[in-house]
């Protein structure tokens, strides 16, 4: 069997193959160069993974297979349903594109300043004379390599006068997605109707004795054959097989091997109607990628269906961080609290900037001292719990905790107890999930900070990264504190000795909001 072809200089797989000599005019032909023998067919496998490389070897060698078997028939030619679903691809790859970069539009702007200037005056029913069609063929060579690419991109192969069809109907749909382009560039997203026009591509059988189907697999099974080897947390594997069971309802059939890439685009584009966020959708495309992945690992599933689909990530505004009157609002109601999850954890948020989940799945052991400085340990050693960034970090308490009277609290707690026993666990197992619906809803409707520019959890991450920086406190130090991912050894901080005392020098200095002590003071 071929093994995929590491090039010297960028590091990415390529698929080569040598072309039998019978072949070789004929594949040069083929490939857009008459008269010049193709020797080698080679084809980058888009990757630097060598596993992902052999994953899609299989795609590569029918690509070469029907390459082969097409210079031996002379080209299989494109039907017309073929060509005008071919060129609905191209169109909406070119606003796929666009969208991610809307520089990338200006590159056509002068595109039919070649086009003959008398066409349209030819009359459709009396042959161009001589000097206008090599005026059009010649204007049409400027999308052979567009044509190319995308023959190349859907694995066809197909004869010359199919390749000049499609290149006529590339300049209709480039025109199309230029208008639609700048519409959007007006700020006018109306949905796009035209795609629904545009049939669904369908291949012609390839000749049987090159013919390789893949034998049916379930999406159930796909999913089971990923998770046996999969390392990620339950809710990942719960929201996973969501994804999985949507696309199949989607496509409205339980045979994983038949998904093509256009059926997962159409999907997106069914996704993205019902009014999801580019983001939504990339969190989506990124969960099924992972088991499709490995599917084509094993010779399930097509190679690389999901390549190219990510959208450009949404514009989303962050929230503000607590004023010192709303913090002091939320801090003094919290203190009339009995709930315990509803009496600490803000206080806790407001010392720390801990993530309320991280808040919440704390263990009675997870209030520990070392050197005389207490702090939090922060961490996933309990299989309820789920740290975002997989990280232990030890977060020191701050002063205005212990004067509060958290520490008796804790202290009371068994070590293998959960901290906030009102907590329950989620469906997931995970006694930090759903926070909103036990602390931020309480912020919402018991305290009454409704403003829409506020989160009531992640507000306090805000407000303390934001004092932290006004006091000048160094970078690694604010992300080994809040809980933010270096590459450095910020990572370390707040596990060694030393490096806690640090972050707990750091850490004491943060303002305690005006009012929520007699004094205003932090001792």
């Amino acid at each position: 069997m071929v093994s995929p072809w590491r090039h010297p200089k960028t590091g990415m797989f390529w698929f080569r193959r040598a072309v039998p000599k019978a072949l070789r005019l004929q594949v040069g032909a083929l490939r857009g160069r008459p008269g010049k023998p193709a020797h080698e067919l080679k084809r980058s496998l888009r990757t630097h993974d060598v596993t992902e490389a052999k994953a899609r070897m299989p795609g590569a060698m029918a690509w070469a297979d029907g390459i082969l078997e097409a210079a031996r028939r002379g080209g299989v030619p494109l039907t017309d349903r073929q060509a005008h679903a071919l060129a609905g691809l191209w169109y909406r790859r070119k606003l796929d594109e666009w969208e991610a970069n809307p520089a990338a539009a200006n590159d056509w702007d002068h595109w039919g300043e070649g086009m003959p200037d008398d066409a349209e005056d030819v009359a459709p029913d009396r042959e161009p004379p001589q000097w206008w069609q090599h005026q059009w063929a010649r204007f049409l060579q400027g999308f052979a390599g567009e044509v190319d690419t995308l023959l190349e991109l859907e694995g066809v192969t197909t004869d010359a006068a199919s390749k000049q069809r499609l290149a006529e109907l590339l300049v209709q749909r480039l025109s199309q997605a230029l208008t639609q382009h700048n519409r959007r560039l007006q700020g006018d997203y109306r949905p796009d109707p035209l795609p629904n026009t545009f049939p669904a591509f369908e291949r012609a059988a390839p000749p049987e004795e090159v013919t390789t189907r893949r034998p049916a697999v379930s999406f159930d099974a796909l999913y089971a054959a990923w998770k046996a080897v999969a390392v990620v947390k339950p809710r990942t594997l719960a929201d996973t097989d969501y994804a999985l069971k949507s696309l199949a309802a989607f496509v409205g059939h339980d045979d994983a091997a038949k998904v093509t890439t256009d059926d997962v685009r159409r999907w997106r584009d069914s996704v993205k109607a019902a009014g999801a966020t580019n983001n939504t959708w990339n969190n989506r495309l990124s969960l099924i990628r992972q088991v499709f992945l490995h599917g084509a690992s094993d010779g399930l599933v097509q190679a690389g269906l999901t390549d190219g689909l990510r959208l450009r990530k949404s514009r989303q505004k962050s929230p503000r961080p607590y004023t010192d009157a709303e913090a002091a609002r939320i801090l003094l109601a919290a203190r009339q609290e009995q709930r315990p999850s509803l009496r600490w954890a803000h206080w806790i948020m407001a010392f720390t900037g801990m993530r309320a989940g991280e808040v919440l799945q704390l263990l009675g052991g997870d209030v520990r001292q070392e050197r005389g400085i207490w702090f939090f340990d922060v961490n996933e050693d309990d299989a309820t719990k789920s740290v975002k960034t997989s990280q232990r970090r030890h977060v020191p308490i701050h002063p205005a905790l212990v004067r509060e009277g958290f520490l008796a609290y804790a202290q009371a707690i068994a070590p293998d107890a959960p901290l906030f026993p009102d907590k329950p666990l989620d469906r997931h197992g995970n006694r930090g999930g759903r926070a909103w619906n036990v602390i931020g809803k309480w912020v919402r409707d018991r305290v009454g900070i409704t403003s829409s520019d506020t989160a009531p959890d992640h507000s306090w991450r805000h407000r303390v990264e934001d004092e932290l920086r006004a006091a000048e406190v160094p970078e690694d130090a604010r992300d080994a504190i809040v809980g933010h991912v270096r590459r450095t050894t910020g990572r370390q901080y707040g596990v060694r000795g030393e490096a806690l005392s640090r972050l707990h020098r750091y850490l004491s200095g943060l303002p305690v909001p005006a009012g929520v002590f007699a004094d205003n003071v932090t001792q």
